[in-house]
C-alpha cells in the first residue's frame, strides 16, 4: 500500500514570493494571449493572467517549447492547481501592475486541472475583477495608453485592405452609455476574433477586450482611401483629409494592438448584466445595424436611435453624457471669431492670436506650426428653452461650405468678412434631430459646456412656432472648447464638397 503525504501548503498568490517552497495556489485563467514572438524573434512567448480565490492576480509567462506543452491546459476561465511556478522579480522597465512578481511556466511547474485533483474540489467562481474604460472617455485617454473595454458588438463589416496592403475589419461597439464607436482589428485578430465576432453578429455578442488603444487619425485616413478608390482621386483625397486630421491627438475610435487579447462573451456578471439590457433595446439594435450598413456592405457611425429630450432637460445631463435633441438652430452671433488658431501636434486652442507662426507649445512641449480650425457658437431651440453650444471642425466646415484654411484665409489674412446668409438659409425654418454633449467643466465653472456631435434635418416634420417665452440654457460666451467628431458622417466637410461654396467677401 502506496501512502502519499502531500508537503505543498496552500497559498494565495499575494502570499508568494521566490524564497516560498512547496507551494500551490488555486487559480483560475481570466486572460490568456495567443504566443508571440518576441522583439529580436528569437523565442516565442504567451502571457497570461491567472487570479485566485481573493481575486488577487499575477502574470504569468510560458516560453519556447513549453508553449506546446501546456497546449491543452490553462483554458480562459478554468480553475487549476498550480504548484511551484518560477517566481522573480521582472526585469526593471518590465514591472507589472497586477503584482511585484512575476511567474513562469515551465516543465517543473505542476498543473492540475480543478477536475483531475482528489479529492474533488470546486472549480473558482466566475471573475468580478474588473477596470474597464467608459465609452466616454476614450476621447480623454493618452495616445500610446492601452485600457481594457467592456462592449456589445452591434455591427461589422468584412474585412478589406488599406492602400498598404495591411488587412483591417471594422466593428461598431457600444455600451450602456449609447455611443457607438468604431474598433478596428488588423491582421492576425481577423483570423481570431474578427471571423468570430463576423459570424456573430446577430446574436449581438459582448466583448472583453484588453490593452486595446485609440486609432490614430492616419490610419482612419488611410482606410477611407481603401474605401473608396473608384468615387475619389486617391491622392487629393488622402492629402484633404490629413489636412483636416494632421496628426492629431483626437479620438477617432478603438484599435487592436500587439499585446490585445479579446475574449468573446466572458463570464463576468458585468457582462451577464450587459446581456440582460440588450434584451430591452433589441428592436433599437436592429434598427441600428440596417442604418450603419452602407449598400457596399461596410460600416457607417451614425448616432444610436436615443430618446429625445428638451431643451429644459439639458441641465439634468450628467457630464460626459450624450443625448439627442430635436431643435432649430441659428448663429449664436455673426460677430463671433469663426476661426482660432490651434496646434498642429496637440490641438490646444490660442484663442487670442491669429498670426501663423511656428511656436514651443508649452502643452505638448515640441516646437510645432499654429493652424487654423474652425468654431463657433449656435443656439439650439425648442418649445422649453435655448442654449448655446459649439460646432467645430468638420461639423462646422459644412454649416458654413469652408474650410478651415479659407475662412481663416478671409477673416484674418485679408481682413474680410464671411457672407453668412447661405448659412441663414439653410438652417431657418427648419428642425434637426441633433446629437449632443456636456462637456466636463471645472469646478469654479458655473457654465455647462455643450457641444454638437452631429446634426441632421428631421424629414416630414410640420414645423411649428416656438413659444415666445423661453429658458436660457446656457449663456453664450466665447470659451474653450474640446475637439469633437462628427458622427453623421465619417468625413462630412468631404462629402459635402459638392455643395456650391460660399461666397467670399
Amino acid at each position: 500500500m502506496q501512502i502519499y503525504c502531500n508537503m505543498a501548503e496552500r497559498y494565495t498568490i499575494n502570499m508568494i514570493t521566490p524564497d516560498t517552497k512547496n507551494w500551490t495556489c488555486k487559480v483560475q485563467v481570466v486572460d490568456k494571449s495567443r504566443p508571440r514572438d518576441n522583439k529580436d524573434k528569437t523565442t516565442k512567448y504567451q502571457v497570461l493572467i491567472l487570479q485566485d480565490e481573493e481575486e488577487n492576480q499575477v502574470q504569468a509567462t510560458i516560453f519556447s517549447t513549453d508553449i506546446t506543452y501546456f497546449e491543452k491546459e490553462f483554458a480562459p476561465f478554468k480553475t487549476y492547481l498550480v504548484s511551484v511556478a518560477y517566481v522573480k522579480v521582472p526585469p526593471l522597465g518590465y514591472e507589472n501592475p497586477l503584482n511585484k512578481f512575476v511567474w513562469t511556466l515551465d516543465k517543473n511547474t505542476i498543473v492540475e486541472p480543478i477536475e483531475e485533483v482528489k479529492p474533488p474540489e470546486d472549480p473558482l467562481p466566475p471573475p468580478t475583477r474588473l477596470t474597464i474604460a467608459k465609452f466616454d472617455t476614450f476621447e480623454y485617454q493618452s495616445k500610446e495608453f492601452e485600457f481594457d473595454v467592456l462592449a456589445i458588438v452591434i455591427n461589422g463589416s468584412p474585412s478589406t485592405k488599406t492602400t498598404t496592403g495591411k488587412r483591417l475589419q471594422e466593428f461598431i461597439v457600444m455600451d450602456k452609455l449609447k455611443k457607438p464607436t468604431k474598433m478596428t482589428l488588423w491582421e492576425d485578430f481577423i483570423d481570431h476574433e474578427g471571423v468570430k465576432l463576423f459570424n456573430q453578429l446577430h446574436d449581438y455578442p459582448i466583448i472583453l477586450a484588453r490593452r486595446i488603444a485609440k486609432s490614430s487619425p492616419g490610419k482612419s485616413a488611410n482606410n477611407c482611401i481603401s474605401f473608396f478608390p473608384k468615387i475619389y482621386d486617391m491622392m487629393k483625397l488622402k492629402s484633404h483629409i490629413q489636412m483636416h486630421l494632421g496628426t492629431s491627438n483626437r479620438f477617432v475610435g478603438l484599435t487592436s494592438k500587439f499585446n490585445t487579447t479579446i475574449e468573446i462573451n466572458p463570464p463576468y456578471p458585468q457582462a451577464a448584466e450587459l446581456r440582460t439590457w440588450i434584451k430591452t433595446i433589441e428592436a433599437k439594435l436592429l434598427a441600428y445595424k440596417t442604418k450603419s450598413t452602407t449598400p457596399l456592405g461596410s460600416t457607417m457611425l451614425i448616432p444610436f436611435e436615443d430618446d429625445i429630450i428638451s431643451v429644459a432637460n439639458i441641465q439634468a445631463q450628467p457630464p460626459g453624457q450624450i443625448f439627442n435633441i430635436e431643435a432649430e438652430l441659428c448663429l449664436a452671433s455673426k460677430e463671433q471669431l469663426f476661426s482660432v488658431l490651434a496646434c498642429s501636434n496637440c490641438k490646444q486652442l490660442f484663442t487670442r492670436y491669429n498670426v501663423r507662426r511656428e511656436i514651443y507649445c508649452t502643452s505638448c512641449h515640441r516646437s510645432t506650426h499654429l493652424i487654423p480650425r474652425c468654431q463657433f457658437e449656435v443656439t439650439v431651440k425648442d418649445n422649453s428653452g435655448f442654449a448655446t453650444a459649439i460646432v467645430s471642425d468638420e461639423i462646422a466646415e459644412k454649416m458654413l461650405h469652408l474650410t478651415s484654411e479659407e475662412i481663416y484665409e478671409i477673416c484674418f489674412v485679408k481682413q474680410g468678412t464671411l457672407s453668412l446668409q447661405n448659412v441663414e438659409d439653410q438652417l431657418n425654418g427648419k428642425i434637426f434631430n441633433i446629437q449632443m454633449k456636456k462637456l466636463f467643466t471645472k469646478k469654479l465653472d458655473a457654465t455647462q459646456k455643450l457641444s454638437i456631435l452631429s446634426y441632421l434635418e428631421k424629414e416630414d416634420v410640420v414645423h411649428e412656432p416656438m413659444a415666445s417665452t423661453t429658458v436660457n440654457v446656457t449663456e453664450g460666451k466665447k470659451r474653450t472648447i474640446e475637439h469633437v467628431n462628427s458622427r453623421e458622417k465619417e468625413y462630412p466637410s468631404i462629402a459635402n464638397k459638392s455643395n456650391p461654396p460660399m461666397k467670399k467677401n
